[in-house]
């Protein structure tokens, strides 16, 4: 897989099947009681086919959509349009951000920071978004709790689900590599109504997993105050049941 194109341009057109139902909680509504108390200009790191900004959108919140991946755009665009939506997106590195408007709250949702894989890179991109923050505006880190890794040297089935016509399969392996990272190996089948495979293709992302402390030391260090943070969108209380963690930075 090349640079141009990664696993999420690959994955496009089955995210909202894949991905998108693979989240337990209502992030969404979590996201959206942020933009109502950080009113204003929103942006959205990582908008992908716009599972949590288009719903914010049509509910009348000022939001501008952030990703990498133009396939993702793309389906956005094409979702938008089914709602009679207009949203404002860029192609954009995570890493790259090349904004020149402020905002009163930026969300990097579904475990986001994960893709910033270098030991330093949470803390140097976090310094670097904060300007991006009009004053008392937030920034919201959001990531998966994390826990010890099933590997193993065959790929475990993950699910089945309809699509179109037939199903999509994914099955998942995981290596957890010397430099803390985890190399993540996602297969799909697209099995069509008579139970033939009909597309069969393999993703590959390397993560680093973030821990809640690293999460608030992050904005900390990059001088916000810690406003707020949620197990699993308000609805766990601890850190030895929860999936996700979410902090909430304020800039003074």
């Amino acid at each position: 897989m090349s640079r141009r194109e990664w696993s999420y341009d690959r994955i496009a057109d089955v995210y909202a099947a894949d991905m998108g139902r693979s989240m337990a909680f209502d992030d969404v509504d979590w996201f959206r009681r942020q933009c109502h108390r950080h009113r204003g200009r929103v942006l959205e790191l990582g908008c992908g086919t716009g599972r949590v900004m288009l719903p914010l959108l049509a509910d009348g919140i000022d939001i501008i959509g952030i990703d990498r991946s133009l396939p993702m755009l793309r389906r956005l665009r094409v979702e938008a349009r089914s709602l009679g939506l207009e949203p404002r997106v860029a192609q954009m590195d995570l890493q790259g951000l090349a904004l020149g408007a402020s905002f009163a709250l930026i969300l990097a949702p579904y475990s986001l920071v994960t893709y910033l894989p270098g030991r330093d890179d949470l803390d140097q991109w976090v310094a670097s978004v904060a300007p991006l923050l009009a004053g008392g505006g937030a920034l919201v880190l959001d990531a998966f709790v994390p826990r010890a890794i099933r590997a193993g040297e065959d790929f475990q089935p993950d699910y089945a689900r309809p699509f179109g016509d037939g199903m999509l399969e994914r099955a998942k392996r995981v290596q957890a590599l010397a430099d803390g990272r985890n190399r993540i190996e996602r297969r799909y089948r697209l099995i069509d109504a008579s139970g033939s495979v009909r597309e069969e293709f393999t993703t590959v992302d390397c993560i680093r997993p973030r821990t809640p402390a690293e999460l608030v030391g992050a904005l900390e260090r990059a001088g916000l105050r810690i406003e707020e943070a949620a197990w699993d969108y308000g609805t766990g209380t601890s850190a030895e049941s929860a999936q996700f963690h979410t902090v909430v930075g304020v800039k003074a």
